[in-house]
């Protein structure tokens, strides 16, 4: 079986993927997942979703289908002219405001599990062992169970942006959402994914950024190298690791807490219409 060392190797000295050993043995590089590969990653634009019958005990919720493209920077954009003014005047400016917010969280979910997609297929696929959710020997357990939670988060949102495409695909008949409350709190339990991430992102930030510095091991080699090849466009795995919290916090933008006299009650800005605004 394939191992690591773990800072046994002197920097500047040839790695293992630098070497014509690359072809011969199971390398980091080896467990790429390339476009032609026979089996399609989870984390590519178009894979097959996966229902929660078919998950084994442990294994994170595979991300549904969502098919990503350059979001316009308003919901009033996407709108012919004339279509956005007879909206506009049936149900007021408020209304309008309100499916800005939808639109907003719409993109905005979708923006996100496309560029954690693309860094963990870019960066953490290839530290599995193929065919497998099993991390490579040598992955230090504490970073291998935050990047299994990680993509516990990433698969959330996916499923978050999927459901909210689906609501919106009224948008595309020239009227607007009116019901997204039921959809949106299905999701509310499953936050607890953020528990482990939130409880220990602190510690494994400083432990990941130990290996990028100081590990001359194979496991700070390979995150060297990932790091040196990353394209501008690309999100660099700290930003995978500070970006979930980011999403959270977004959030506060969107929700609005009420307080009723006499009762507590939370209540959504995206999910009042019009008539029940006060």
């Amino acid at each position: 079986m394939r191992t690591w060392s773990n800072g046994s190797s002197r920097r500047g000295t040839t790695s293992s993927w630098d070497s014509g050993e690359l072809t011969r043995r199971r390398s980091v590089e080896s467990a790429s997942i390339s476009p032609s590969s026979s089996t399609p990653s989870e984390y590519d634009d178009h894979a097959s979703p996966v229902s929660e019958s078919e998950r084994g005990g442990d294994v994170p919720l595979s991300p549904p289908v969502v098919l990503v493209h350059e979001a316009p920077i308003s919901w009033e954009s996407t709108l012919p002219a004339e279509v956005y003014r007879s909206l506009s005047r049936h149900y007021g400016p408020q209304e309008m405001e309100r499916q800005e917010l939808i639109y907003s969280l719409f993109a905005a979910e979708q923006t996100f599990v496309k560029s954690a997609r693309r860094i963990i297929r870019r960066v953490l696929l290839p530290l599995r062992l193929r065919e497998s959710r099993a991390w490579l020997p040598g992955i230090p357990p504490d970073i291998a169970r935050f990047f299994d939670w990680l993509e516990d988060v990433v698969n959330l949102h996916a499923a978050i942006a999927h459901a909210l495409s689906t609501v919106a695909a009224i948008w595309q008949t020239g009227s607007i959402v009116q019901r997204v409350a039921a959809t949106l709190k299905g999701f509310v339990p499953r936050l607890e994914v953020y528990m482990p991430y939130l409880a220990k992102y602190e510690d494994v930030k400083e432990a990941l950024r130990w290996h990028v510095e100081q590990d001359a091991g194979e496991f700070g080699e390979y995150l060297r190298m990932r790091e040196s090849a990353r394209s501008e466009e690309v999100w660099s795995l700290n930003r995978l690791f500070e970006e979930p919290a980011a999403r959270l916090r977004s959030y506060l933008d969107v929700f609005l807490v009420r307080f009723p006299a006499m009762r507590d009650r939370v209540q959504l800005r995206i999910l009042r219409t019009s008539g029940s605004a006060r």
